[in-house]
């Protein structure tokens, strides 16, 4: 449970975490999610459907490859009028949020392993963080660190799938396998990043932190999915290579037989940063005398 999550964080019984991260961990810094209510989505929705009918019901469609190269011009508009200025609003006013902090303390404590994240937002890798940048995968760029960022359609960084072998070994042998994985804010709707936690080692701990944990147990990978609809993604697809290792399966499995077979899963509900305050303020924190001066960061 999570009173045993905290334990085992504050005692240093995890000593390799793998951390994942999507839209939900910057909302806090203002920064709108991607699919929620009046987030990002509902944004290109509104701007762009009237243009592009198949924006209501597939957004993703004006960010993918294969709209720029249809509709260079408006893709190039969106880069300039949509992008450009969220990123630079981002770069000169946006601090970390709790659980950007929480990332970085279980660096300072010789525990993390690696962040994956989706986010283009940098915050990852913010100055007051102090992250070594090895520490820190940006699988679809960043607004800080590429003029050119990762579009629906294309293929991840080759950095993604150099660390994937590195923190995933197909080898049984590593002396140090990641003994958690944690994912924070993201539903795991978009392939290959969605396939990473189902690369955790077996008997290893899961745990997954989302406001909506129901998005998550689903996606267009999943056999069979909500409401009735039939699974299998693109073309039947569940699985794809990562790296050296074939087969990863991109479908949840994190409320399934054998997902709670294979792993030892906790399933939290919440916004992220307010289970980072929980733990700051949980007993075994205390016990293990963990301050952490996060006085600037908003509370939620």
């Amino acid at each position: 449970d999570e009173s045993e999550l905290f334990h085992g964080l504050a005692s240093k019984r995890y000593r390799n975490v793998v951390v994942l991260t999507g839209a939900g961990v910057s909302t806090s810094a203002g920064i709108p999610d991607f699919r929620s209510r009046g987030g990002f989505f509902d944004t290109l929705r509104e701007r762009y459907g009237p243009r592009f009918p198949i924006v209501y019901e597939n957004p993703e469609f004006v960010l993918s490859r294969s709209f720029a190269q249809q509709y260079p011009e408006c893709a190039e508009e969106i880069r300039r009028e949509v992008l450009a200025p969220a990123g630079k609003d981002i770069m000169n006013n946006v601090l970390p949020t709790a659980t950007h902090e929480f990332c970085a303390w279980l660096h300072r404590r010789g525990m993390l392993r690696r962040v994956y994240t989706q986010n283009i937002d940098g915050l990852h890798l913010h100055p007051s963080l102090d992250m070594p940048p090895d520490l820190v995968v940006e699988c679809h760029g960043s607004y800080h660190r590429s003029t050119t960022l990762i579009l629906y359609g294309d293929d991840l960084p080759r950095r993604f799938y150099d660390c994937c072998d590195a923190d995933f070994p197909l080898s049984n042998k590593n002396d140090c396998p990641v003994d958690l994985l944690m994912v924070f804010g993201t539903s795991l709707q978009v392939a290959p990043f969605c396939g990473v936690p189902n690369m955790a080692p077996r008997g290893s701990a899961r745990v997954l932190v989302n406001r909506d944990v129901g998005d998550c147990h689903f996606n267009s990978f999943s056999k069979q999915q909500r409401r009735g609809k039939n699974g299998g993604g693109m073309g039947g697809v569940t699985n794809c290579q990562i790296g050296s290792r074939k087969n990863v399966p991109l479908q949840s499995l994190w409320s399934t037989r054998e997902g709670n077979k294979k792993w030892r899963q906790l399933v939290i509900e919440d916004d992220c940063d307010s289970f980072v305050w929980r733990f700051f303020d949980s007993d075994s924190a205390k016990e293990n005398e963990i301050v952490m001066d996060l006085s600037e960061v908003i509370r939620t």
